[in-house]
C-alpha cells in the first residue's frame, strides 16, 4: 500500500485487518506481510518483515520506504507456496506482480478506490474549476502503472459499484471483479457514547474524514450557506491548507466549526441530526457505515453513498455539485424530525448486516466460489499452480 506501508491498525491498515481477519475459517487461511507496525496494527495472522527493535531506524535511514518496502515484498514473495493464492493491495511495486504470475499463481488484487485514471480526470476537473493548481499527486506514471498490475490480476476486490465501472472502464473483464464493500466496527461506535458536542437550537450537520478538496467540504460549506437553516456544520477531520485559504469566510461563520481529528467519532455523530459528504471520489468511505450505524440519516453523493446507502430510504444521494439540491435536501430534513428519525432508523438497521464480521464472510464466500469457477473450465491449463492443497485455502496477503 502506498499508505500505509507501515501498520498502525488505523485507516487502511485498519480496513485490511479487519476483513482478513473475518475471511479466515471455513476453508481459508489467511496471513498476512507487512514492512512493519505497531502494537495496534498486528494480529496473530501478521509478519513484520522488520522486527520492532529496529524499525525506528530502518524508517529514520529509509525516508522514501522505498528499501524497506521491496524488502518487504521479498520477504513476501519467499513465503508463497504452492497452491497459494497472492492477494495483493495497492501500493505493491510492479515487480511483484510479474514474479507472482511468473510463478504461475493466482493474483487477487484490492481496489480500494476508483481506478486513478478515473479519480484523476475527477480531481483534475475539480480544481480546474475551483482555480486552483492540482495537488492530488496522482501522476500519469502512477496510472499505467496501475494498468499493468491489473492486466495481471485474475480477480480484482472492487468496495463499491462506482469502484468497478471504473474498473471496466480502463480495461478489467467485468467477470474477473469480484462486488464487495467494506464495513464498520462495533467495539469503534459504543452504542451507549454520549453527544460529545453540546446541544444547541437547531440542525447539526456532521462531515467526518479528511477535509480536502477531493472529498468536496467546500461543496457542502456552499449549500449550507445557501440553505438558511439554523444550526450549524461540524467538520471532523484535519483541514487541508488549499481548503482552508481557499473557503477562509466561510469556515469563519459562527454556524461552522472544525474539529480536527477525532478519535471519539461515535460522540460526534450521536450529536448530530444529519451525516453529510458531498465526496468527489471514493471507493466505499467508511465514514458512511459508521454514521448509518450510529442512526443518522445521509445526504451523500454517489460516490459518498458506496453502494450502502440508499436513496430516499437511508437519506439522499445527490451529485455534489448541484448546490441548490444539497440546500433543499438540508432545508427537508431540518424541516422534518419525522423524516430524520425514519431515515436514521433504516439507516442504522441497514448498516448492521454491515459489520467486519459479516463482510468478511460474504468476501470468504465470494472468493473462493470466484476461484472455484476460475479453475473449473481450464484446470492446469493457464500455468497456474493447482489452487488449494490442503485442508484449506491458503491466502496470502501483502500490505
Amino acid at each position: 500500500m502506498f499508505y500505509p506501508n507501515y501498520s498502525s491498525g488505523r485507516a487502511i491498515s485498519h480496513i485490511c485487518l479487519s476483513l482478513c481477519e473475518a475471511m479466515r475459517g471455513e476453508g481459508m487461511d489467511v496471513d498476512v506481510t507487512m514492512p512493519a507496525s505497531d502494537a495496534a496494527g498486528r494480529r496473530e495472522f501478521t509478519r513484520d518483515a522488520v522486527p520492532s527493535w529496529i524499525k525506528r531506524l530502518v524508517y529514520r535511514l529509509d525516508r522514501s520506504e522505498r528499501r524497506v518496502r521491496d524488502f518487504a515484498a521479498r520477504r513476501y514473495l519467499a513465503g508463497l507456496e504452492r497452491g497459494d493464492v497472492a492477494y495483493v493491495w495497492p501500493g505493491a511495486p510492479l515487480w511483484v506482480y510479474e514474479e507472482i504470475k511468473r510463478r504461475g499463481q493466482v493474483l487477487v488484487m484490492e481496489r480500494i478506490n476508483t481506478h486513478q485514471a478515473t479519480a484523476k480526470r475527477i480531481l483534475d476537473a475539480e480544481f480546474r474549476r475551483l482555480g486552483m493548481p492540482s495537488t492530488h499527486g496522482i501522476t500519469d506514471e502512477a496510472v499505467e502503472l496501475e494498468r499493468r498490475a491489473l492486466a495481471l490480476a485474475d480477480l480484482v476486490f472492487s468496495p463499491s459499484p462506482l469502484v468497478e465501472e471504473s474498473l471496466v472502464e480502463h480495461g478489467v473483464a467485468r467477470d474477473r471483479v469480484i462486488a464487495s464493500s467494506y464495513g464498520w466496527d462495533p467495539s469503534r461506535i459504543d452504542a451507549h457514547a454520549r453527544a460529545s458536542l453540546r446541544p444547541i437550537d437547531g440542525l447539526t450537520v456532521v462531515f467526518a474524514g479528511r477535509v480536502c478538496v477531493r472529498k468536496g467540504p467546500h461543496l457542502l460549506l456552499e449549500a449550507w450557506a445557501a440553505s438558511g437553516v439554523k444550526g450549524r456544520v461540524v467538520f471532523a477531520g484535519k483541514v487541508d491548507q488549499d481548503v482552508a485559504e481557499r473557503n477562509a469566510a466561510f469556515l469563519a461563520r459562527a454556524d461552522v466549526t472544525c474539529l480536527s481529528y477525532v478519535s471519539d467519532i461515535g460522540g460526534v455523530y450521536r450529536s448530530a441530526d444529519v451525516f453529510a459528504f458531498p465526496t468527489l471520489e471514493e471507493g466505499s468511505p467508511l465514514v458512511t457505515y459508521e454514521a448509518m450505524a450510529c442512526g443518522l440519516p445521509v445526504v451523500v453523493s454517489p460516490m459518498g453513498a458506496g453502494g450502502v446507502a440508499r436513496e430516499g430510504k437511508d437519506g439522499l444521494i445527490i451529485d455534489g455539485h448541484e448546490r441548490e439540491a444539497w440546500a433543499g435536501a438540508l432545508r427537508r430534513l431540518a424541516a422534518d424530525a419525522e423524516l430524520r428519525r425514519g431515515m436514521g432508523e433504516s439507516a442504522r438497521i441497514r448498516a448492521q448486516g454491515f459489520t467486519w464480521s459479516e463482510v468478511g464472510a460474504r468476501r470468504r464466500r465470494a472468493l473462493l466460489e470466484a476461484l472455484a469457477r476460475l479453475a473449473a473450465p481450464h484446470a492446469g491449463s493457464n500455468g497456474a499452480a493447482p489452487l488449494g492443497g490442503g485442508d484449506g485455502q491458503r491466502v496470502a496477503g501483502l500490505v
